[in-house]
């Protein structure tokens, strides 16, 4: 498979071709993209991957709202949208590891020194409230500052000056676990930041697991070869090779400044924080280059991440609930989450499986195995009539939670709750369901009813 987001846009234009949309005229970065975007979503009833030709103050086109659509994402993986579950999990359970290769596109343009300028990119404002531009589709590539464990993640950065940005670490994630060994230190812990990838590339950057495990073979096991990575300029760290733009940087020891505003995935704009450091040491990037942008809160932001967090909680109630039939990710922090429950009790263990599987997972609704979790009505009905709140509602104190939950008292410091929606003792023992007889079922045929 093609490594590159090129070869994906091209294999669009060629399978799916009214999911792409060239913009012609020139756009103002602050705003107006996602304006647009929001704008055909909501009264258009599209999502398009967007290619705007011309934006103004950078000669770099933008391009956005790639993986606002499971078929393209599918797409990407080279599976059906209903395989998309299933072909996540066998990449975490069989990844292929990369290789590193000597000559790369990203490397066509080398910038170093004086000649590094972030204002030369697209400074986008997303939404109003914003402190400023930003970065969102950049995947950071770092390495434990003693260890040969590597990690992948989003980061958004904000755009501070010519050569430095904040960051957004997100408390006791891996990233954040690198600079806090590399801070004690006095070191400054080497980032790579790439934009532009493969959609194969964004979602294995995704993968949730332990801090050991490799999101860069998640990647290749989704692309179907070994992922190909190229040395940096500045340090010892591997970037795709095909990546449209990477910016070789330093997270600094020590040092923190002012970010935020920030309108985040939530649907609230979070205020000012104190955020790490970035010193860029190097921009790469191919000829005629194109930037990426992440639509934050909206589908292209939303769907990329549901992906990857819905199979990586398949996995972890899988492996306390053998008998889970799915999962379902339908807002900010909330999952929900079918079993056929075969011992009591086995409800109340896969909603501590999905609590202690994901820092962020905040709400848990667990249902029996005649519920569809994709089904919003029938998930209130199943709580509605299967769950009585003194009895079936967990809540779990003084928990890490996220710090973008503009809930909480203090960043990241919150509570945690499950509904267990299943019926009690058991579904086969309940107060039966309403239901046609199934020869009547299959007797009827609408046609005979219809003028």
């Amino acid at each position: 498979m093609s490594q590159d987001l090129r070869s994906y846009l091209e294999l669009i234009r060629r399978k799916q071709p009214d999911d792409l949309l060239t913009v012609a005229r020139e756009v103002d970065p602050a705003f107006e993209l996602t304006a647009v975007v929001a704008k055909l979503e909501q009264e258009a009833k599209r999502r398009p991957i967007l290619l705007f030709e011309k934006v103004k103050g950078s000669k770099f086109p933008v391009l956005t709202n790639l993986h606002a659509s499971r078929s393209r994402l599918a797409l990407a993986m080279n599976v059906q949208p209903e395989g998309m579950q299933r072909s996540y999990l066998r990449s975490m359970e069989k990844p292929i590891s990369p290789k590193l290769v000597s000559r790369a596109p990203v490397k066509d343009v080398v910038l170093t020194g004086k000649r590094i300028n972030l204002y030369d990119l697209p400074q986008i404002v997303h939404h109003e409230g914003d402190a400023g531009p930003y970065f969102t589709a950049a995947i950071s590539f770092a390495k434990d500052p003693a260890e040969e464990i590597w990690n992948c993640a989003y980061n958004r950065l904000m755009i501070k000056g010519r050569d430095t940005t904040s960051i957004h670490l997100t408390s006791a994630k891996h990233l954040w676990e690198f600079y806090r060994r590399a801070e004690a230190q006095g070191q400054p812990l080497p980032v790579a930041f790439a934009f532009g990838v493969h959609p194969a590339i964004a979602l294995g950057a995704l993968a949730i697991g332990s801090i050991d495990e490799d999101e860069r073979g998640v990647m290749g096991a989704l692309l179907g070869e070994p992922l190909e990575l190229v040395r940096c300029e500045t340090s010892d760290l591997l970037v795709p090779a095909h990546a449209e733009l990477v910016i070789e940087a330093e997270i600094l020891p020590q040092e923190r400044t002012a970010e935020g505003p920030f309108g985040e995935f939530t649907g609230y704009s979070l205020g000012e924080r104190q955020r790490e450091v970035v010193k860029v040491r190097a921009i790469t990037h191919r000829k005629a280059a194109i930037f990426q942008d992440i639509s934050v809160a909206h589908l292209d932001h939303l769907l990329l991440s549901t992906i990857p967090i819905e199979a990586n909680l398949y996995r972890a109630v899988r492996s306390m609930v053998p008998s889970v039939k799915a999962v379902r990710v339908p807002a900010p922090f909330t999952c929900y989450v079918s079993i056929e429950q075969r011992v009591p009790g086995q409800a109340k263990n896969a909603m501590l499986a999905v609590l202690g599987a994901d820092l962020y997972m905040k709400r848990v609704v667990i249902v029996d195995h005649d519920v569809d979790v994709f089904n919003d009505r029938q998930v209130n009905w199943a709580i509605a009539t299967r769950c009585q709140p003194d009895r079936d509602i967990t809540v779990v104190s003084n928990a890490r939670g996220s710090d973008l939950d503009p809930s909480t008292k203090e960043d990241g410091h919150t509570a945690k709750w499950g509904v267990d929606a299943t019926a009690k003792p058991s579904l086969a023992a309940y107060v039966p369901r309403n239901r046609i007889p199934p020869a009547v079922w299959k007797r009827i045929k609408l046609k005979d009813f219809s003028s």
